[in-house]
């Protein structure tokens, strides 16, 4: 490797353009992790950099490197200086990155940045390193060897050939870019044949050669449509997959543009189905966020990299022969990190049982997954797990080799930075089992899970997947249905935990049936139990490829839909109004986070409820009086002779009447009724009656029945500073 090296790239004067390519990669990298964690709001990372309250993007900061570093490169052109270019490489490489980095920005002169617009940054960087790579490697792009063989061509047939060959290469290259296959072409000009295989082929959909030259030809336009459905999509998909594993999430990838063909007017509209590439990302999102991983496979993970890199360790540390430390003091070191580990480990067992414990038996059944997901705790045991394998194993070869061997110096510090991280995260552990026993910490955990699957079942950018409109005089389809059943056991439990309607849904046109859905998400769907009933030519059904959209698991836990996350915080509340704990002040707590989710639900529910389209899938959906019943019937019921519950209720009717359409206003009024009759019913004094039926959103209520305001709060601006009320003036 190292004499491959030195030929390919110090002999030949690529040294500064590896630097470049490092540089590069590193910063880009480091970049994406710095705006991830931005985005995720980690307390201890530094933010934006916002100077004055301008926010500066970093490609500011690159378009200075680029600009500094450049006119540098370009003033020591003529010099020999093999360190400086190198160094200056290093930065121009840096302001690349950083540049490229925000190339969406540049190219649509806004802050696309996390938009699905934002993937040709990650584009951008993928073909300069693409490019830097094979510049790297030696090869050059067509036009620059033919171009020395041109000036050196003493005749004018060669110098013809020369150009026509040239012409022949750029014609290819520019049909291939024009058939939208960028990398072919981009690559093409290092390698010509494939420039000959872009050319020849069928063009993509949506690229301009399609537009041009297929609006006339549905054969060729269907070829185009099969081949990029067939081949394209799925090397999109996995594309996708390493954008965002190394950029982060973005948005979803639009629909690409349908061909202009002429449509006959007396012919019905196509229904359109969904788009296969965008659905297919969303569904893996959907996945990923909803399976359980189970909580021994990170540490197994982290155990067997510790194996490997001791191993390799010891290795190193036997070809370097380091004499800076003492063996004997290095061995003791050794073994009270090996039994620090040790304890540490039984400790992370002992609080992960306890939460696990108390969630189950103090809070609700629903909490526990969301624990098994916590990667704090499932990272702390393999970290802890992992430095005690590293330093037993370390120890061990310090223990049978030789006394006149010197310390493994390299391995004891590497054991010692694991430590150090195996301190932190046991600081991370202890903070994240207070929060599980602060309810309210608890309850807003469970509200962000909730919104996340209110968003996820409602999502604002992606309509459900619909079809044309029924006529009014359609016929009935009254032949006999395909009942769709359940029969082998899912290896992850029985619960529905989310549907894949898009695919349902292409599934469906593309046989030409209906399907109704039997069940519901967080249902237990039994052994052979009903799961789909189609109706239409059964002759195309294929039940396994529906049953392939289903996710199963054990718990229909918040993060599944918004009726569990409403009915975790239910239970919270129910915890604290049963008569051995009797907190009315926990249950007003969990009301103000089920009136945020009920307040998020409500636009969401009813725009969907009035869309005028008819879905060929029928029957996974809850309504907005389902959402309210979950959420506030059961509080109800168990908050007899609690006034300061019932006064919360109430003030969350009164705020989802004020924020509620009128068609969704009878579930509302019908329990604020129920509220009365309830204290009308238990209440016999008239005071009581009168303090309980105030609306109070924080329970409180008063000797007159009514909350408000007796003293209003006002800033006094004519108050000189320094005086000894501060200027704050009370009515």
């Amino acid at each position: 490797m190292t004499r491959w090296f030195e030929h390919t790239v110090v002999d030949t004067g690529r040294l500064p353009l590896f630097f470049l390519l490092v540089a590069f990669v590193l910063t880009f990298l480091f970049i994406r992790f710095s705006v991830r964690m931005i985005r995720a709001e980690v307390s201890w990372w530094p933010g934006n950099v916002t100077p004055g309250g301008v926010h500066m993007h970093h490609e500011f900061f690159g378009v200075i490197l680029m600009l500094l570093s450049g006119f540098a490169l370009v003033a020591l052109a003529n010099f020999e200086t093999p360190i400086a270019n190198c160094v200056l490489a290093s930065f121009f490489g840096i302001g690349s990155a950083l540049v490229l980095d925000e190339f969406a920005l540049i190219l649509h002169l806004r802050d696309v940045y996390w938009e699905e617009e934002g993937r040709s940054s990650i584009d951008a960087v993928f073909v300069a390193v693409a490019i830097g790579l094979l510049f790297l490697l030696g090869l050059r792009p067509i036009g620059f060897g033919e171009f020395d063989e041109f000036r050196e061509a003493g005749d004018t047939a060669t110098r013809v050939v020369v150009l026509i060959a040239l012409a022949i290469i750029v014609g290819l290259a520019v049909v291939t870019l024009l058939k939208g296959k960028l990398w072919t072409g981009l690559v093409g000009l290092f390698v010509p044949p494939l420039l000959f295989v872009g050319a020849l082929r069928v063009a993509r959909p949506a690229s301009p050669w399609a537009r041009w030259r297929y609006t006339s030809r549905p054969g060729k336009r269907a070829k185009s449509l099969r081949r990029e459905r067939r081949y394209r999509e799925p090397v999109v998909r996995w594309k996708i997959v390493l954008q965002e594993a190394v950029a982060g999430r973005f948005g979803i990838p639009d629909e690409p543009p349908a061909l202009p063909l002429a449509h006959d007017p007396e012919l019905p509209p196509a229904i359109k189905a969904p788009n296969a590439l965008a659905t297919a990302i969303r569904w893996r999102r959907t996945r990923h966020q909803l399976e359980l991983v189970p909580i021994w496979r990170l540490p197994v993970i982290l155990v067997s990299l510790a194996m490997v890199a001791a191993f390799a360790c010891v290795g190193l540390d036997d070809s370097l022969q380091l004499d800076a430390l003492n063996a004997g003091t290095t061995a003791t070191l050794l073994a009270v990190i090996a039994g620090a580990m040790a304890t540490l480990t039984g400790l992370v067992f002992t609080a992960v049982t306890l939460a696990m414990q108390f969630g189950a038996s103090q809070i609700s059944i629903r909490v526990v997954p969301m624990l098994q997901r916590e990667p704090v705790m499932r990272w702390s045991i393999g970290v802890f797990l992992a430095t005690f394998v590293f330093t037993l194993i370390v120890a061990l070869d310090l223990t049978v080799s030789g006394d006149d061997d010197p310390a493994p110096g390299i391995s004891t510090g590497i054991a010692l930075a694991l430590t150090l991280a195996s301190a932190y995260l046991f600081i991370a552990l202890v903070a994240k089992v207070g929060s599980i026993l602060n309810s309210a910490q608890l309850l807003r955990w469970i509200d962000s899970e909730g919104r996340g699957a209110i968003r996820r079942a409602y999502p604002a950018d992606a309509p459900l997947p619909t079809g044309v409109s029924a006529p009014a005089d359609a016929p009935v389809d009254t032949s006999e249905p395909i009942i769709i059943n359940l029969r082998e056991i899912p290896t992850r439990g029985r619960v529905l935990l989310a549907i894949d309607l898009p695919r349902i849904q292409r599934l469906a046109l593309r046989w030409d049936v209906r399907v109704d859905l039997l069940v519901g998400i967080g249902d237990y769907v039994p052994h052979s139990g009903a799961v789909f009933e189609v109706r239409g030519d059964r002759r195309a059904v294929r039940p396994h490829q529906l049953l392939a959209a289903l996710l199963f698991g054990d718990t229909h836990r918040p993060a599944v839909s918004p009726a569990a996350a409403l009915q975790s915080i239910s239970d919270i509340a129910l915890k604290a109004l049963s008569p051995a704990v009797n907190d009315a002040s926990r249950a007003v707590q969990a009301l103000d986070h089920i009136e945020d989710l009920l307040l998020m639900l409500a636009p969401r529910v009813h725009t969907e409820s009035n869309s005028p389209e008819l879905s060929t899938i029928r029957g996974y959906r809850r309504s907005w009086a389902d959402y309210v019943s979950i959420g506030t019937d059961e509080i109800r019921h168990h908050s007899r002779g609690s006034a300061q519950v019932q006064r919360r209720l109430r003030a969350l009717f009164d705020a989802l009447s004020e924020q509620c359409s009128p068609e969704q206003q009878a579930p509302l009024r019908a329990r604020i009724d129920a509220l009365d009759e309830q204290l009308d019913a238990e209440w016999a004094i008239g005071l009581d009656r009168d303090l309980a039926r105030a609306s109070d959103r924080q329970g409180f209520g008063t000797e007159t029945g009514r909350w408000s305001r007796v003293r209003r709060l006002s800033i006094d601006h004519q108050r000189e500073r320094g005086a000894d009320d501060g200027g704050v003036v009370a009515d």
